[in-house]
């Protein structure tokens, strides 16, 4: 890991910690570590800091509830939405 600067990895540097977190939680399904990123900075400066954490838990919840079949094409459609409303939340 960067010990320089640990706030700042690239998406690849947190995939032991991602597969550890996986492990745990019984999480088998890939996760797009760049679009989650992505979208938690965008709510992040569009919105609020503490808006980050809250929006990608509640993804996640819409997530679970889908069949695992329909887990990654909902999950590109729901982050492009969430990433759109967040940019409407600057605009206003």
């Amino acid at each position: 890991m960067n010990q320089e600067n640990p706030k700042h990895l690239p998406p690849e540097a947190l995939d032991n910690w991602l597969e550890k977190v996986s492990g745990l939680l019984g999480i088998e399904e890939e996760i797009d570590v760049g679009a989650v990123l992505d979208l938690t900075r965008d709510v992040a400066h569009d919105v609020a800091r503490p808006a980050a954490p809250l929006t990608t838990f509640a993804l996640g919840l819409a997530l679970g509830r889908l069949p695992a079949d329909q887990f990654e094409p909902k999950f590109a459609e729901l982050q492009a939405a969430l990433t759109r409303l967040a940019a409407e939340q600057q605009e206003a």
